[in-house]
């Protein structure tokens, strides 16, 4: 399921949109997370299976001296810091926010992928 006016993975906190803020009401691990996010943010780093090719298993944002990373191992999702996934992409997006007032690339991705600004 993913959000239906930002179209991002169903990740709610406090039943609103964690990307957009827009109301949700049903929740989804979701999987393709990591290739949302690579997508959208020009400055991730991605790492991928064997040859770097196959599906995304690590990513890592360095934003304002702050490191994000997230990998699969063993199917599970691993995040640093290690928070529940939806704060983890709030605390993402406040620091990519900060970032984006003096990047304008950034600022740009930011706006473009339908994100509320923090």
């Amino acid at each position: 399921m993913n959000c239906p006016v930002c179209s991002a993975p169903a990740l709610p906190i406090d039943d609103a949109c964690v990307f957009c803020h827009a109301p949700l009401v049903e929740r989804d691990e979701p999987d393709e997370l990591l290739d949302y996010l690579v997508a959208r943010i020009p400055i991730a780093n991605v790492r991928r299976g064997h040859l770097n090719r196959g599906p995304i298993t690590e990513i890592s944002i360095d934003v304002d001296g702050r490191s994000f990373h997230a990998r699969v191992k063993n199917e599970v999702l691993e995040l640093a810091p290690a928070v529940e996934l939806a704060a983890w992409v709030d605390l993402l997006l406040v620091k990519l926010s900060d970032a984006a007032a003096s990047n304008h690339d950034l600022r740009r991705a930011v706006l473009r992928s339908g994100w509320a600004l923090r």
